[in-house]
Formats: structure tokens, C-alpha cells, sequence
């Protein structure tokens, strides 16, 4: 593996899957796997500011169910509101695995590499997390099978030394 594209994605953060219905889903993980949700988000994203799909400005919302699966983070995601690449997902394939998502140091140099390979840039918007947190999605379904979500907390946290 080129090593220099490999320290932009140097760790797997989280695993999402898109769903109908939050709650039903939240109740059958819990009887099927044990699993509870530490965190449940009733309207994400929640920061200010413009939110895109495509380059488009678009008003999407998800509701959200967050579990801390050892490293990992594993989310149920129920699209609302107007277009999002999870709406897509939904449509086109019904509920599943739509993302996994890497924590990077370097937001914008993913970024670059995925516009050099052709991978567009699929939907993107604010969070109230932090104010220097930002988050993206690609979408590489026709290469790699799924979505890839990007976010930059490593590089953050540098920020805040």
C-alpha cells in the first residue's frame, strides 16, 4: 500500500447502518445482539451553518443511534428531511451497512486525494461537536462497495495540545 495514502487514513472509527425506523432497529439490536445505545441524537447534524449534497445545498437530517463497540463506533442512521446519500442508500438498497469511517489527521489532504483518484464528494455539513470538526462523506459504493466517512478528530485533538 502507498504508505503516504495510507497515513491519511490511519484509523477505522466507525461502521453506520442506514434504517427505516431508529426505534424498531435500536429494539431488535438489543434483543438479537444485547446492545444498547450510549447516545441517541434526534436530529443530526445539529451545527450551524450550510449542509451539502452533491455540491447542492440541501436540508438533510438523520436521526441517530451511537454504541461504543470496543474502538469502534457503530451508528443507526434513519435519513429525514430533503436529499442525502443516506436517502439514496435506503431507496436503492433498503436498510444495510451505508459507511464505514476513518478518522484522519489530515481532512483536507484526504479530500485532495479523492478528487485526484475521481471520487467525488457526496455530502458534507456542520456538527456541533467542535467548531474545527468536520466531517465528509465520498462516495466510492461503485469502487469499494460502500461509503467512505471522513472525519478529523486526530486532527483536532492536535489543535487542542
Amino acid at each position: 500500500m502507498n504508505k503516504d495514502v495510507q497515513k491519511l487514513f490511519p484509523r477505522l472509527a466507525q461502521v453506520g447502518v442506514v434504517v427505516r425506523d431508529l426505534e424498531a432497529s435500536i429494539k431488535e439490536y438489543e434483543k438479537i445482539l444485547g446492545i444498547k445505545p450510549h447516545r441517541v441524537i434526534e436530529q443530526s447534524p445539529t451545527g450551524n451553518g450550510k449542509k451539502y449534497y452533491y455540491g447542492k445545498e440541501s436540508n438533510f437530517f438523520q436521526k441517530v443511534a451511537l454504541y461504543q463497540l470496543g474502538d469502534i463506533e457503530f451508528e443507526l442512521l434513519q435519513p429525514f428531511g430533503s436529499d442525502s446519500v443516506l436517502k439514496d442508500y435506503l431507496e436503492k438498497y433498503g436498510e444495510g451497512i451505508h459507511h464505514i469511517a476513518f478518522d484522519t489527521g489530515d481532512f483536507k489532504g484526504v479530500c485532495t486525494h479523492f478528487e485526484e483518484n475521481g471520487i467525488p464528494l457526496a455530502q458534507t455539513g456542520p456538527t456541533s461537536r467542535h467548531p474545527a470538526l468536520k466531517w465528509a462523506f465520498f462516495d466510492t459504493v461503485k469502487e469499494l462497495g460502500t461509503t467512505i466517512e471522513v472525519f478529523n478528530a486526530l486532527e483536532v485533538s492536535r489543535l487542542e495540545e
